[in-house]
C-alpha cells in the first residue's frame, strides 16, 4: 500500500472495544478522499500485528504512561510527573523510537512515521503528557498533525501539564474536542482559543456495513429471526460493567454487589419492553476485551429476567465496528450504556434511551448537547428502577417522532465532520 494515506493514531487503541474501532474506521472515512489508507495504531501486542489495513505496534515501544494498566493513583501521577519533567527539558525517551535514527528493533514504526501524512492523538478518552511530546517530534519532522476527537481536559496536575499543554496546542494544526467540557478546560491554558473546535466524534463518520449484510447476520440466529417473523420489534441492548457508566452506578456498592443491583435494574426495563410491547431483546457485543467483555454483563442481566429465552438472545461473536453499527440501524429501539452505541444510534436514525450518570460528562456533552437528545437520557444515579422502566418506555412509545428529529441532527452532524476533514487536512478554516 506504498501509494495509500498513511494515518498514525499514536494513542493506546484497544480495538476489542468497538468503539475504539469505530473511532479509527471513521477517521479512515474522514480523510480517505477515496485514496486507499493504511492506519497505524499502538495496542497490548506483542510483536507488529498486521491485519488488514491496520498496523498495530506494541504499545510499549513508545508508552511509558498510557495504556499501563498497572499505574494507578498515586505511583501513575508520579509517573506523568516525571514525564512531563523530561519533555520539559528536552528528554523523549521511547517516544524517540518514532523518528528516524532509533533502535533497528523499532524500525517498521519508524518506517511508518516516515510515510505518515497526518500523526493523530487525543482521540475517544485519550489525552496526556505523552501526547505533547509526540505533537512535538511530529511537528519537528514536518508531519499534519494535532488532536482529534479528545474528551478529556487539563485535570489535576496542572502545574506540571499545564505548559506542555499550552505548547501542544501552538504546535498542533489542529485542536478538535467532541464535547464542551474537555474543550472548556484545555480553553483556560491555550494561547489562541480560537484555534481549538468542538466536533462530532470521529465515530460518526464512520460508513456501516449495507443493510443486507447486518440482514444476513442477525438472520443466522433462529430467536431472532422467530421475532422478525412473528414482527416483534427489536430493541438491541448495550450493557456494560466498567468504566465511568457502571463507576457512577450505585457508588454505595462494589463487586458482586454492585453487579447484581446493575443488571437487575436493566433487567426490569427489558422485561417491561418485552411484556408490554411484546419486544424481543437483542444484546450486542460491543466489547470483547478479556476485562469487562459485554457479552458477560449482558449474561448477568439475562440471568436476573424474567421473561422466556425466546424473548431475548445474546450476540456472542466478534462482531466489527461497521457491522455492528448496521445492525443498530436495523433494530427499531436502542438501549444503550455505551456511548459509542448511541453513536451508531444517532447516525443511523435509530431510536433509543441512553443509560448513564450525571457524573458522565462524555454521553451528556456527546449525545445530550451535541446531538439535542438529553431528554433521552436517563442518569441511572438519579433515578430509580420503576422510574427508568417508565421512563424507557415512554421513549418507546415515541420512537416514531424521535426517529424523525435524528433524520434532521444528521445532516447537522454531517456538515460538521466535513468541515473538520477540512481543516485536518489544511483546506478550511477552524473555530469554535
Amino acid at each position: 500500500m506504498d501509494d495509500a494515506l498513511h494515518i498514525l493514531i499514536a494513542d493506546y487503541v484497544p480495538v476489542a472495544n468497538k468503539g475504539e474501532e469505530a473511532i479509527v474506521r471513521g477517521i479512515e472515512d474522514m480523510l480517505s478522499g477515496g485514496r486507499p489508507v493504511s492506519l497505524g495504531l499502538f495496542d497490548n501486542v506483542p510483536d507488529v500485528t498486521v491485519r488488514g489495513n491496520v498496523t498495530t505496534f506494541p504499545i510499549d515501544w513508545i508508552f511509558r504512561l498510557e495504556g499501563n494498566s498497572s499505574l494507578s493513583g498515586r505511583a501513575r501521577v508520579l509517573m506523568q510527573a516525571w514525564i512531563a519533567l523530561q519533555l520539559q527539558v528536552g528528554i523523549y525517551g521511547p517516544l524517540k523510537n518514532l523518528t528516524p535514527g532509533g533502535p533497528t528493533e523499532r524500525r517498521p514504526l519508524q518506517e511508518f512515521f516516515d510515510r505518515a501524512q497526518y500523526v493523530l492523538v487525543g482521540h475517544d478518552g485519550v489525552f496526556c503528557v505523552e501526547s505533547c511530546g509526540i505533537i512535538h517530534l511530529a511537528k519537528r519532522y514536518g508531519k499534519r498533525v494535532g488532536i482529534l476527537g479528545a474528551s478529556t481536559g487539563i485535570g489535576g496536575g496542572r502545574f506540571y501539564k499545564a505548559e506542555l499543554y499550552r505548547r501542544a496546542m501552538a504546535e498542533s494544526d489542529f485542536c478538535v474536542f467532541r464535547e464542551e467540557h474537555s474543550y472548556a478546560s484545555m480553553r483556560q491554558v491555550c494561547r489562541d482559543p480560537g484555534k481549538l473546535m468542538i466536533a462530532p466524534d470521529p465515530a460518526f463518520a464512520m460508513r456501516p456495513q449495507p443493510p443486507e449484510t447486518a440482514r444476513e447476520f442477525l438472520e443466522r440466529d433462529p430467536r431472532y429471526r422467530q421475532a422478525k417473523q412473528a414482527g416483534r420489534p427489536i430493541v438491541a441492548v448495550t450493557a456494560l460493567e466498567k468504566g465511568r457508566v457502571f463507576a457512577g452506578f450505585r457508588p454505595d456498592l462494589q463487586g458482586q454487589a454492585k453487579r447484581q443491583a446493575h443488571a437487575a435494574y436493566l433487567a426490569a426495563i427489558l422485561d417491561a419492553l418485552i411484556s408490554r410491547y411484546h419486544a424481543f431483546v437483542l444484546f450486542l457485543p460491543h466489547s470483547v476485551e478479556d476485562s469487562g467483555s459485554d457479552i458477560v454483563a449482558a449474561r448477568h442481566v439475562v440471568e436476573q429476567m424474567k421473561s422466556s429465552p425466546n424473548d431475548h438472545a445474546i450476540l456472542e461473536q466478534d462482531c466489527e465496528a461497521r457491522l455492528l453499527k448496521g445492525i443498530v440501524g436495523r433494530c427499531d429501539f436502542l438501549v444503550g450504556e455505551r456511548t459509542h452505541s448511541l453513536i451508531g444510534a444517532v447516525s443511523m436514525g435509530t431510536p433509543f434511551a441512553a443509560m448513564t450518570n450525571r457524573q458522565d460528562t462524555r454521553t451528556h456533552g456527546i449525545i445530550g448537547r451535541m446531538c439535542c437528545c438529553e431528554q433521552q437520557i436517563l442518569d441511572m444515579d438519579a433515578i430509580g428502577q420503576t422510574e427508568a422502566t417508565q421512563a424507557v418506555c415512554g421513549l418507546f412509545e415515541r420512537r416514531e417522532p424521535i426517529r424523525a428529529a435524528l433524520e434532521s441532527i444528521q445532516g447537522e452532524l454531517a456538515a460538521q465532520i466535513a468541515a473538520v476533514a477540512r481543516v485536518i487536512q489544511g483546506s478550511g478554516g477552524s473555530g469554535s
